[in-house]
């Protein structure tokens, strides 16, 4: 008998064809997320303890492009989506509300156009003057008398830390007097200015050196000295009714220039009588110097301001005019035939009594002289928040125009961009029509 055995596999693994090619699952990419430009960024680095404060962007059409509140610390970075137009040219308005303890209420609003996109501003506090040095206790006191003075308009007495002695006299051309001064304080100082500008238009200084306490000192008017070079300033012929202040004095190399110190050789306020043509003094034997001219009349301010190095010719623009097209903050226009490199218009509406109940608020549109584009309107969520805020009331008030120092760029540039170089003491001349 035979036996055949049969044997079969069950398993379809070893065979080649039972392998079968199925193909990959293939996700759905995820979409990407979109993303975002930055072209303005601005970064607080000011106390905003005791004020609401707002920041604004509007195009060059004046439409809003976004809003917000700020407060110290904020870092803001204001994007469009990728793809979408940037804003290239924008204007940059900043509002502040103050509500004193005084019961005082202030909106102070600022405008800026022409910022490039990409910029990177610093909101940072404003310069400080330099600390004042208080005196030490005086040490005694002396007093000075001068014969045969002509004709004594002016007369200031000064050691470097500032005025001592001011008096103002009539103006009598050729009378002669015998001038007195007495227990003029001593402190730490060595030597005093003495200056007496007389109704003859001369300006002379002596220099008491070392007195004591309790010391006489006399002096003939010819003992003064004439200062080793002027600077004369042409008062405008057709005006008036007019003021006149004046300041210039003269810091020793060790000493920081402020308003306050310094040995002075020009120091009197509103004079509706005053020299003329003015003359400032100065001295070799110094480099740093103070030089400040105020002008002013029923329509308009001249302006000037100089620290550091005396200036070579202070000229107030005569028959100067402007003509305001379009008086609107929204599209202002003006003509004038001033050249000028920056211009500062401010409108502005008040009510109450200063620290009493003073309700103000004042919007100023800093520019180039080539613009006379469109400034965006205030949120209306930022008017309803502030009821007082009365924009459509505001008046237009004055039209300052920077003719020399400073150019609109370099304003931005100090105050937003590099901040460490804002001072206090900021040399400039302008000319301000009033409305």
């Amino acid at each position: 008998m035979t036996t055949i055995l049969v044997f079969t596999s069950c398993s379809g693994d070893s065979s080649p064809d039972s392998i079968v090619d199925e193909d990959p699952i293939v996700e759905d990419p995820k979409e990407e997320e979109p993303q975002m430009v930055t072209y303005f960024t601005f970064e607080v680095l000011d106390s905003t303890a005791d004020t609401d404060d707002w920041i604004m962007i509007h195009d060059e059409n004046g439409n809003l492009l976004d809003f917000k509140q700020f407060e110290f610390d904020d870092t803001f970075d204001f994007e469009v989506m990728e793809g979408e137009i940037q804003p290239n040219n924008f204007t940059i308005t900043l509002f502040s509300y103050t509500n004193s303890i005084e019961g005082e209420m202030l909106h102070t609003i600022k405008s800026y156009p022409n910022i490039s996109s990409g910029s990177h501003w610093k909101y940072t506090l404003g310069p400080g003057a330099n600390d004042y040095v208080p005196r030490n206790p005086s040490t005694g006191s002396f007093n000075v008398t001068v014969a045969n003075v002509v004709s004594p308009k002016y007369q200031w007495i000064s050691d470097k830390q500032g005025i001592l002695v001011a008096t103002s006299g009539p103006d009598l051309p050729g009378f002669t007097s015998t001038e007195s001064h007495e227990n003029i304080q001593l402190y730490d100082n060595p030597d005093f200015f003495y200056t007496i500008y007389d109704s003859s238009n001369d300006l002379k200084y002596y220099v008491i050196e070392n007195p004591t306490d309790g010391e006489e000192i006399t002096l003939d008017y010819s003992d003064f000295k004439s200062f080793e070079s002027y600077l004369e300033v042409e008062l405008p012929s057709t005006t008036s009714t007019y003021s006149l202040s004046s300041i210039s004095a003269v810091f020793d190399d060790d000493q920081p220039i402020s308003l306050s110190g310094g040995k002075f050789t020009s120091y009197f306020f509103g004079d509706t009588n005053p020299p003329a043509p003015l003359k400032l003094g100065y001295l070799n034997s110094y480099s740093k110097y103070l030089s400040i001219i105020s002008y002013n009349t029923d329509g308009f301010i001249y302006a000037y301001t100089k620290f550091g190095d005396k200036p070579n010719e202070i000229v107030i623009p005569e028959n100067k005019w402007i003509n305001v097209l379009n008086e609107s903050i929204y599209n202002h226009e003006f003509e004038t035939n001033l050249d000028f490199q920056l211009k500062d218009v401010l409108w502005e509406i008040k009510e109450g009594e200063p620290f009493v109940d003073l309700v103000q608020t004042t919007w100023n549109v800093y520019s180039s002289p080539d613009f006379s584009g469109t400034i965006g309107q205030i949120p209306e969520e930022i008017q309803e928040a502030y009821p007082n805020l009365r924009i459509e009331d505001l008046d237009l008030t004055s039209t300052s125009l920077h003719l020399d120092f400073i150019t609109y760029p370099d304003l931005i540039q100090v105050e937003f961009i590099d901040p460490e170089l804002k001072t206090y003491y900021k040399p400039h001349e302008y000319f301000k029509f009033k409305h």
